[in-house]
């Protein structure tokens, strides 16, 4: 098989992944506003529910098959034989997880006042089903999955602006939502017998399950470790605080998503480092990788923290206001939950330490839905964003332990303090700026860019070594 262009995946994963994240940029604040609190409640919390039911038809198989597909790529027949036996499996889960639906929405009295919002998001069973996007994945054919998934998007966005004007529009926002998350399921699907041929298996072998579950009890972990704060709050308080936390659970997520990002692209090298056993490379790149984190991470919880209420206003309007105060405590949180990621993704997975990582996150997972079964019914939204740190933290703790047995990684101290020094400064900035201009969007673009610019002047001044880096790479560039 011809072999792909790795720069080139490389690109098309970049532009599939910024589109991600600007999507939401561009139609969160438009549908907050209405939708209004009570209907994104609503939103979020059927959403909540079915992501239990699309883990279970999903059950782990796309990372399985990537990783066992690879070997017979370049054998047709073999490919054909396994691909098969893989699609039959995620059918029968899918199968499985959509009797469950039913019956939940039968006997359980909290889901039937969202019933109809339920099955709609259920229609992403079945197209996550048929997108298999692990064949592409197997093929390293970015590029039809990148085209696809942005034409679904662009899709999406038009028919949002024509179609949601209020809250009665909830259920074509919902439709709308699918599209641009598995509307490429088909499409997927069709096109995929450019590769193999997918017939349905009514025994597949069971050797594949064992595998299979293991990826799956690790997935089943993180989706309660993320969804059970919305899931308990709904099920525990109204659609109003469900809508209150939402709003500042996703302004939280698509800045954690973004610092993510800087990692997402150094763990391949990583992990080459960690396989050809250069250990010097691994422990250089890694001290490297975390003192680009704290300069990075760390101001820009200091800002969400400071900026928090503004943010919160003018992504999702003043009716939302009261979300400022789970977001700040959920900024808290990012430091932690980036660090995590890193020691979890980036060494252990390397390391093939897979179950330290599943342990992880069961137990931070148990933890989460405990207090949150405890302090939700005082604090509510506010309580939900709180577990959310305790539970980043238990990650964290625990990963970082486990990484270091393996590999001595420690944050430049200079670096640390100067990065604290300059987060000082940025808090003031805000403050200053908050105090002296009323006008809510410019007062927000001079608070970013003025504390931008005293945080570069402070890590400058006191040679803080990523912004000496920086600026030597730069001049080497202009040489």
């Amino acid at each position: 098989m011809k072999q792909k262009s790795i720069k080139l995946n490389a690109f098309l994963n970049v532009i599939k992944t910024a589109f991600s994240l600007i999507f939401p940029l561009i139609t969160f604040p438009y549908v907050t506003r209405m939708l209004q609190v009570e209907a994104m409640g609503k939103y979020d919390f059927s959403s909540s529910i079915i992501s239990y039911f699309v883990l279970l038809a999903a059950l782990g198989i796309d990372v399985y098959a990537v990783r066992e597909g690879a070997k017979y790529r370049n054998d047709k027949e073999k490919m054909e034989q396994f691909a098969s036996e893989i699609f039959s499996i995620n059918l029968y889960a899918t199968w499985v997880s959509y009797l469950l639906l039913f019956c939940s929405l039968l006997f359980v009295d909290k889901l039937k006042g969202y019933t109809i919002f339920i099955l709609l998001f259920s229609l992403q069973l079945i197209l996550a089903t048929l997108s298999v996007t692990w064949i592409y994945n197997i093929y390293e054919d970015f590029g039809f999955i990148t085209i696809v998934t942005l034409a679904m998007q662009f899709i999406a966005v038009c028919l949002m602006f024509l179609l949601v004007h209020s809250a009665e529009d909830l259920y074509k926002y919902i439709i709308i939502s699918v599209i641009s998350t598995n509307g490429s399921g088909i499409f997927m699907f069709l096109h995929a017998r450019k590769y193999v041929r997918l017939r349905f298996v009514v025994k597949p072998p069971l050797y594949h399950l064992k595998p299979i579950l293991m990826v799956f009890s690790t997935s089943l972990a993180a989706t309660i470790y993320i969804s059970s704060d919305t899931t308990i709050l709904g099920w525990i308080t109204d659609d109003y605080h469900v809508g209150i936390y939402g709003t500042a659970a996703k302004i939280y997520r698509i800045v954690k998503q973004v610092l993510n990002a800087i990692i997402a692209v150094v763990i391949p090298r990583f992990a080459f480092y960690i396989g050809t056993q250069e250990h010097e490379k691994t422990v250089k790149l890694g001290r490297k990788l975390i003192d680009y984190m704290i300069v990075i991470c760390f101001p820009a919880m200091v800002g969400l923290f400071c900026l928090s209420k503004d943010i919160v206003e003018q992504f999702a309007g003043k009716s939302y206001s009261q979300a400022y105060l789970p977001l700040q405590l959920l900024s808290i949180a990012l430091i932690f939950a980036v660090f995590a990621n890193f020691f979890a993704n980036c060494v252990l997975i390397s390391y093939k330490k897979e179950k330290v990582v599943m342990f992880a996150t069961i137990l931070s997972a148990f933890i989460n839905i405990v207090l949150n079964l405890i302090l939700i019914p005082v604090y509510k939204e506010n309580a939900a964003a709180l577990t959310t740190i305790i539970a980043e933290i238990c990650v964290c703790v625990i990963s970082s332990y486990e990484a270091r047995k393996l590999i001595k990684i420690n944050c430049t101290l200079r670096n640390l303090m100067t990065t604290m020094l300059g987060c000082v400064w940025i808090g003031a900035c805000c403050l200053i700026v908050k105090r002296n201009i009323e006008n809510q969007i410019i007062m927000l673009g001079c608070a970013v860019l003025l504390s931008a610019s005293v945080y570069a002047l402070i890590l400058y001044v006191t040679k803080n070594s990523v912004v000496v880096e920086l600026i030597d790479h730069l001049k080497k560039k202009n040489i």
